[in-house]
């Protein structure tokens, strides 16, 4: 019995790390289209370089943009949005599992220049896609969304 719980208690835990799939990230990608392009307007405006949190941000802004920002973000279920400044690719995490040097991520990444090879899928992990870019420990793969925007998955062992 205590074998049984144990092994519905392990398959729970495992069932709530999950990533969302990519249909359900690119749906969610088209009804919030809106707040996003309205975030990679804003992050080029402001030539935001870090990260902004729901509790944290790197960039010192006013607090009203700022407050625009994590609006926005909210509304399209972005939990973290990391940019390097402007012409350069921006990253809006909506979900991930673990912590910083070790874990997975889904969100969208807005890349102009475009140069990246789209994967087929993004529902396993980065590791197993012939097409995601991979180093030691971590790895990333993108899938075209269009229009320079793209699902992206993030893992870091």
């Amino acid at each position: 019995m205590v074998t049984l719980a144990g092994a519905l208690v392990s398959t729970l835990l495992l069932a709530g790390c999950d990533l969302p799939r990519d249909a359900v990230l690119t749906e969610k990608f088209k009804q919030s289209r809106n707040d996003i392009e309205h975030l990679r307007r804003m992050a080029e405006e402001d030539d935001v370089r870090g990260r902004i949190h729901t509790n944290y941000a790197d960039p010192k802004l006013p607090e009203a943009r700022l407050a625009e920002y994590r609006r926005l973000m909210h509304s399209s279920g972005i939990i973290r949005l990391y940019a390097n400044g402007r012409q350069q690719p921006l990253e809006l995490l909506v979900d991930g599992n673990g912590f910083l040097a070790q874990g997975d991520y889904k969100g969208y990444l807005y890349n102009p220049s475009e140069s990246a090879h789209s994967a087929a899928s993004l529902d396993v992990s980065c590791f197993e896609i012939a097409e995601a870019k991979k180093e030691e420990r971590s790895c990333s793969a993108v899938r075209s969304l269009g229009d320079r925007w793209w699902l992206i998955r993030s893992e870091y062992r």
